[in-house]
């Protein structure tokens, strides 16, 4: 039953990405760090484009709406782009093969996360004091950051890593850093 929903998932996402496929082939290489420069790519546009923001001295909303302009004028033009430079022949089953694996890997992380935020909310019911331990822990120490640091930095953190987590992840990286952190000896607490 959870692959036939799936698969429709994939199906649906095939379709409202319709004109995205060209260019989402090589940032799927960009994001999987193929070459040793795209991180290096990656922090760099997210770096001019915040930098950008933060010149601009804008207020709140109306840094949201030129993010939001920047995003539709990108979300126009990158189809027009992709059909106009590669055209109907350029398309082949093996690009189509990519493209669906590309549509199966965000189902299947969205489907991930949304396991895991419902996980998170069935503690409210299972178990009540755990759920408002973690909630007001993680909401104290965001309200913490957000009164210390500048926000637009706050956004720049989050955008640079959620941008580079798909090439961690491919990478090893977390799993080692993981791994490093678990081999620190363990200090002992018995006094001699």
């Amino acid at each position: 039953m959870e692959d036939a929903i799936q698969e429709l998932q994939v199906k649906k996402l095939k379709r409202l990405l319709e004109g995205w496929r060209m260019a989402l082939l090589p940032l799927k290489s960009v994001f999987l760090w193929e070459q040793q420069w795209h991180p290096c790519a990656i922090v760099a546009s997210v770096t001019v484009l915040f930098l950008s923001i933060w010149l601009m001295d804008l207020s709140t909303l109306a840094s949201f709406a030129v993010v939001g302009l920047i995003l539709n004028f990108v979300d126009f033009i990158i189809p027009i782009i992709c059909s106009t430079v590669y055209g109907p022949t350029g398309w082949t089953g093996q690009k189509e093969k990519m493209y669906e694996d590309i549509c199966r890997s965000i189902v299947l992380n969205y489907n991930k996360t949304l396991v895991q935020v419902k996980s998170f909310w069935s503690l409210r019911q299972n178990s009540p004091s755990m759920y408002y331990i973690i909630s007001l822990s993680m909401l104290c120490v965001l309200a913490w950051m957000a009164s210390t640091i500048n926000n637009v930095f706050l956004l720049y953190i989050f955008s640079t890593v959620v941008l580079l987590w798909p090439g961690i992840r491919q990478h090893g990286i977390f799993n080692t850093v993981t791994s490093l952190i678990y081999k620190v000896p363990k200090i002992s607490s018995k006094t001699e």
